[in-house]
């Protein structure tokens, strides 16, 4: 099993070993494969230059996106802190509205107390 094996890789190595001199002899010693590789190279250096231009583009429009990202997120934190102002502004008004009610409710229960004193309890003394 072991030889099999083996002789089954050498058998591969060779088939590949032939075909990459039939390639090499094609590109290196024709004419039309001289062609072949020249139009090859120039291929791939125009996909190369292709694919450049499109990294570069890739490259700015991630900038962009990035600058537009920091743009949103300072807006955002904008809004946010001015909402903030106003409801902290809303919420202190209304505490302090709330604060008057009840001190007006605490004068107007220490008047009534005193009415009741005077008029139910004139003769008993007021408490310290």
């Amino acid at each position: 099993m072991d030889k099999s094996n083996h002789d089954n890789r050498f058998w591969f190595g060779f088939f590949i070993g032939g075909l990459l001199g039939a390639l090499l002899l094609f590109f290196m010693g024709t004419k039309e494969g001289k062609k072949t590789g020249k139009v090859l190279e120039e291929k791939g250096k125009d996909l190369l230059e292709e694919l450049q231009e499109k990294l570069e583009e890739m490259e700015r429009r991630g900038k962009e996106l990035v600058k537009q990202g920091e743009e949103i997120k300072e807006q955002v934190v904008d809004e946010i802190k001015e909402k903030k102002e106003d409801l902290t502004d809303a919420a202190a008004e209304k505490l302090d509205t709330a604060l008057a009610q009840i001190e007006k409710l605490q004068e107007q229960s220490v008047e009534t107390t005193k009415h009741i004193r005077q008029r139910f309890f004139k003769n008993t003394p007021k408490r310290k």
